[in-house]
């Protein structure tokens, strides 16, 4: 019996040592057989995928960086281009041979590279949050491209080619591409700046972007032991205390901690100050960037307004706050928007203590009185926060000092807009001021909700403003940000030929906020005509259209609109209207519900009205906007106001003689506008957006029309619209 069963196990090892002799067989036999169907010139396929993946590599390091300095970034490129260059090749083996081992007829190296360029990137753009669909698309267009790269390869590298035709080969793509580069950066401004009215006296005032009389230094304060900026470690001027947000902030990271030298119980307060010369005190006005790229560091970025802002007698103090912003590499922190506004109240806290040490460069040079913050991005949501820090930080002792601090003006560049804990900030009798441009492709759409939540009372001086620049984007407002609204590899993909240059959009920055600074600082009221119309400013801004919109202390509406007050509503003439809540680029809605007139004949809206309003204003405003879907602007509203009084005296002014309607401004985001739909998950699908403008119309221009005319008899405003097609939305109208 035993011997039976050992020859019955012989004989299964036998077979087993045969059935696997000949699967090793089979398996090297189609491994061999893997090239088979690739031609020859499958190597320079080989090569034009492996360099398209490379330049992919190098993207993905870019958008990925694992330091600040050049050679960090250098060192991360290459270890991408090795990874990439080790799954090329396992990739390219792996399902070529697969193929091969299901008999499939076709080239397979060739197919299993060009499969893995596809894949890979198309996975890059769909991590990178670019959209599926446009991924796909993308995927497709490069992979195709550099199959074209490699035909010309093979063109360039067979003998019967002639050598002229090589060289015109060569130049094509040189041609190509500089000619995109030409066409992607050149600027196209909407319009030229149109001059004021020869009725309205032009500003006395210098130009508020010019640098002023104040000679100024330059200094900073920090940790002193700074990982990777120089002027806050030996270089530093000023050592200030770390501060422990560990309490509220749980989520830091090992690697985080290791890159920066700290964690969030011991967080510096750096800043870069410029500080006028001469005896204090000075208004402080602490500056604070967004949420850029952790390592391509950001604080430096608004030196430029820095140094004017200080010539014109005012500190200026750029807040460092590289270390909270996002890295694809490291994490980010939690409470990301508390913990940005906490910092920046913490240096309004520790610079209290600047003020009163003695022999330091700030030992009372700050007037307390006078603040403002400033912030770009989520910045601008961390100024705003900061000015109403009582809302979000309730009970939070460390911030008690600051009692003693009147921030009095905030200013916001393209901010974003995030509810925390289900609150958003509103400021009280304080000015504010909002810039956003309309080729913004990260903050695509106006973030006025702070615009509407900063109120006044009646007697104070204060003014809010919002200001709509048609060709900035959301990066020239920092000088260190570069041209890309979105990070590698989603900025390729975006339309560079609208923009600003970023010495004009940084000029725009000058201008308005040196503007409102003087007026809110120094009281120099004059430069307010700015903010109620652009065009003041016609020889200090470049050529693009601006929207502005204007609201002092003392305005008071006189007409606003609900949805459920249709019947109250004297209409005739208009194809369509409805109380509507407008929406935003992102369909997002508006903050208040607005008239919609569309007319394509001669049209009128009448508004009943007591005389009574217009005693004490001295301006009529009228805030509307564009809504027309003619975005070549063919037509632009032509309007009338006419104002009528209890004794049947009426004057009707043409509107355009006191501020010209706005155009609707369309942006494409994407090159010629090709995917605006499909690219961000059709984040840019709507290429505009209603932009609110006020218009303003002093009540003594119709006295003067009519000696007859009492502006205390009005009784009824009526607004007649000219016979060409238009769509307008109005929002209210006032007086002040």
């Amino acid at each position: 019996m035993n011997i039976k069963i050992g020859i019955e196990l012989k004989v299964v090892r036998l077979l087993k040592k045969g059935i696997f002799k000949k699967v090793k067989q089979w398996l090297v036999s189609r491994l061999r057989r893997v090239p088979e169907r690739d031609h020859h010139f499958t190597s320079w396929f080989l090569l034009s995928f492996l360099m398209a993946t490379t330049f992919l590599a190098i993207i993905v390091a870019v958008s990925n960086p694992a330091g600040t300095t050049l050679f960090s970034h250098l060192l991360n490129m290459g270890k991408m281009i090795a990874i990439n260059g080790i799954l090329f090749v396992s990739w390219t083996f792996i399902v070529g041979a697969l193929l091969s081992f299901i008999y499939l007829p076709v080239p397979r190296l060739f197919l299993a590279s060009f499969g893995y360029l596809f894949t890979a990137t198309v996975t890059i753009l769909i991590i990178a949050q670019s959209g599926t669909l446009f991924s796909i698309l993308i995927g497709m267009i490069y992979s195709l491209f550099a199959l074209g790269i490699g035909f010309l390869f093979i063109l360039l590298a067979h003998r019967n080619v002639r050598k002229q035709t090589k060289s015109a080969l060569i130049m094509i793509p040189l041609i190509l591409g500089a000619g995109y580069l030409f066409f992607n950066q050149w600027t196209i401004q909407q319009t030229e700046i149109p001059a004021i009215a020869d009725h309205m006296e032009p500003m006395a005032d210098e130009n508020p972007g010019m640098k002023g009389k104040y000679h100024y230094n330059f200094f900073t304060y920090g940790s002193g032991s700074d990982l990777h900026r120089e002027e806050f470690s030996q270089s530093v001027d000023h050592v200030t205390p770390t501060v422990d947000a560990s309490d509220f902030v749980k989520k830091w990271g090992e690697k985080r901690e290791s890159f920066w030298g700290f964690n969030t119980s011991e967080l510096p307060i750096n800043g870069r100050v410029w500080l006028p010369e001469g005896e204090g005190t000075f208004p402080l006005i602490l500056m604070v960037h967004g949420n850029h790229t952790m390592e391509y560091l950001s604080t430096s970025g608004y030196d430029y307004l820095g140094e004017l802002l200080a010539s014109r007698g005012f500190i200026a103090i750029s807040v460092d706050q590289d270390f909270i912003n996002y890295s694809s590499t490291y994490g980010s922190p939690n409470r990301n928007y508390e913990l940005r506004t906490w910092m920046l109240l913490q240096h309004l806290v520790h610079l209290q203590t600047m003020n009163n040490t003695l022999d330091h460069d700030l030992y009372e040079k700050i007037d307390f009185q006078q603040v403002a913050l400033v912030g770009h991005s989520r910045g601008g949501q961390a100024a705003l926060m900061g000015a109403d820090y009582q809302t979000f930080f309730p009970d939070d002792d460390r911030l008690k000092s600051l009692e003693d601090v009147n921030i009095k003006a905030v200013v916001a560049i393209a901010p974003t807009d995030k509810s925390i804990d289900s609150k958003r900030a509103s400021i009280h009798n304080t000015s504010y001021l909002l810039l956003h441009g309309a080729r913004d492709a990260d903050v695509s759409s106006i973030r006025d909700r702070g615009f509407y939540q900063a109120t006044f009372d009646p007697d104070d001086d204060g003014f809010k403003a919002a200001v709509y620049i048609a060709d900035a984007n959301h990066t020239h407002f920092n000088s260190d940000w570069g041209s890309m609204d979105l990070s590698f590899p989603r900025g390729i993909f975006l339309n560079q030929k609208q923009t600003l240059d970023p010495e004009d959009q940084q000029q725009v920055a000058k201008v308005y906020l040196s503007a409102f600074f003087e007026s809110v600082f120094h009281n120099h009221s004059s430069y307010e005509k700015l903010f109620q119309d652009y065009r003041y400013g016609k020889d200090w801004l470049p050529n693009t259209t601006i929207v502005n919109q204007f609201k002092h202390a003392s305005y008071s509406p006189i007409v606003t609109f609900k949805e459920n007050e249709v019947d109250m509503i004297d209409v005739d003439g208009f194809i369509n209207w409805e109380i509507k809540r407008p929406k935003d680029r992102n369909d997002q809605s508006r903050r208040l519900d607005a008239l919609e007139l569309e007319w394509d004949k001669n049209a009128s809206y009448s508004i009943p009205v007591i005389g009574d309003d217009f005693i004490t204003g001295e301006h009529l405003v009228l805030t509307m906007a564009n809504a027309s879907d003619d975005i070549e602007n063919k037509y632009k509203p032509k309007i009338e106001v006419e104002i009528e009084t209890i004794d049947d005296v009426s004057v009707q002014l043409p509107l355009d003689e006191y501020m010209p309607f706005p155009p609707v401004i369309a942006t494409e985001f994407t090159h010629f506008g090709l995917f605006d739909d499909i690219f961000r998950d059709e984040k840019y699908e709507n290429s505009w957006e209603p932009v609110f403008q006020s218009f303003e119309i002093p009540i003594e221009t119709f006295e003067k029309e009519n000696n007859q005319f009492k502006r205390e008899n009005i009784n009824k405003i009526t607004l007649h619209f000219k016979p060409y097609p238009g769509k307008i939305l109005i929002e209210e109208i006032g007086i002040w």
